[in-house]
Formats: structure tokens, C-alpha cells, sequence
């Protein structure tokens, strides 16, 4: 199930590309093996040239792909310097060991105004309180067994807020923030909790406790 987060984080980047008058060079962060963001745009007619980068292999043969590296986000030591008009990672940020290094290293890649968007878990929601202290293993019975593994979380960036304090400490201006109640993505397949969640969701949004929303995405500028 695709989540509300991720549908905003396609919306946020359609506007971007939109705003360019030739295509603009992007960088896909944390990669692997999706198109999912790739094939949306695509399907507004959106021009756009990719390079994709993951810790693991993340080419994929695509004619808007140029380049693809191996390399965490922490040390993108291949890529050059103030190169991107826009850097977009989808729930990966939940994975990263050192927010401070990435968030450094995506700076740097990114040329002046750059935009940088992601989304990403909120640690502060309930259910990722208990993923935190669950092993990975239990969060593969929450997918479809036809989708990839799930991966280890790690959440070292402590709360929202810490992090986007972290991206201004980097001189990242944030322009926007967005955040979502889904635990329904993740129950919808078990039946009474579903309905307990989807009620559970609708309370936080009609009470917009943004705390204990799940999801967010985060647009910055890079100043």
C-alpha cells in the first residue's frame, strides 16, 4: 500500500520539476531498486535526469538514468560537489547510522537553492516506538510476501525536531512540512485491528497531534 507520505513527497517533486525550464538533474538517495517515484512522474510527462545512489547496487536501465552509485549517504565521497538541482529520499533516513554526515554530504552535492525532500518515520508515533525495540524480523509479518525485505531501523535521529535542527546547524532552510496518521498501512491486512487503526488515524488527523502523526515529509532549500 502506497503511503499518504510518499504520494506528497511525488506531488512535492512534480512541483519542483515543473519549475525548471530544461530538465533538471536529480539524485535519488537511498535508492535501491525502485521506480516508484521515477514512474509516477513520469506519467505527468515530467523531464527529469537521474543519478541513484544506495549502499547496495541501485542501477536500473532507464532511459532517464545517467549514473548509479555504491556508497552510503554518509560518505558519497564519487559524487561531485554542488551538482543537483534536487536530492529526494523516500523513507531512507530511518536507515542512516549518522544523520550529521548525510545531511553534510547532501549539502554538498546539491548546488545553491537546491531542494532536498524527504520522507520519513516520525520515533515519536507510537508504532515506531515499538519497532525500535522489535527485531526486524517481526516487522516482515506487517508486509506482502511478494515485496522486499524489511530492513533494519535504526531512528538515530531521535525525533523530527532534533532533526530538522540538525539541517539548519547544515544551513538547510526548511520551506515545508507535512505529516500524516497511516497506521492503517501497516494493520490494514489484519482484520478488527484495521478498523481500530483507521479510527485510531482519523483521531489524530480531526485533533492534528502532530506528535503522534506517523509519517512526514520535509522540503529544505539549501541556503
Amino acid at each position: 500500500m502506497q503511503t499518504k507520505a510518499e504520494k506528497y513527497l511525488i506531488k512535492v517533486i512534480s512541483k519542483i520539476l515543473k519549475s525548471f525550464k530544461n530538465p533538471a538533474l536529480t539524485i535519488n538517495l537511498g535508492a535501491g531498486k525502485s521506480k516508484v517515484v521515477e514512474e509516477a512522474l513520469i506519467k505527468e510527462n515530467l523531464k527529469f535526469i537521474e543519478d541513484r545512489c544506495d549502499i547496495d547496487d541501485s542501477f536500473i536501465d532507464e532511459n532517464y538514468v545517467r549514473n548509479c552509485y555504491s556508497c552510503p549517504l554518509e560518505n558519497m565521497k564519487d559524487i561531485s560537489s554542488n551538482k543537483y538541482d534536487l536530492a529526494f529520499a523516500n523513507f531512507v533516513f530511518e536507515h542512516i547510522d549518522n544523520p550529521q554526515k548525510a545531511i553534510s554530504e547532501i549539502f554538498r552535492i546539491l548546488k545553491k537553492n537546491g531542494k532536498l525532500v524527504i520522507s520519513l518515520s516520525n520515533p515519536q508515533a507510537p508504532e515506531f516506538i515499538l519497532a525500535k525495540y522489535t527485531p526486524t524480523s517481526f516487522h516482515q509479518l506487517f508486509r506482502k510476501k511478494e515485496h522486499d525485505s524489511a530492513h533494519p531501523v535504526t531512528y538515530s535521529y531521535k525525533s523530527i525536531e532534533n532533526l530538522k535542527k540538525i539541517f539548519k546547524k547544515n544551513s538547510f532552510k526548511l520551506i515545508e512540512e507535512k505529516r500524516f496518521a497511516f497506521t492503517y498501512g501497516y494493520l490494514y491486512r489484519f482484520f478488527i485491528i484495521n478498523y481500530l487503526s483507521l479510527v485510531y488515524d482519523k483521531i489524530l488527523e480531526i485533533l492534528n497531534l502532530k506528535k503522534f502523526k506517523s509519517h512526514v515529509v520535509l522540503v529544505f532549500k539549501k541556503e
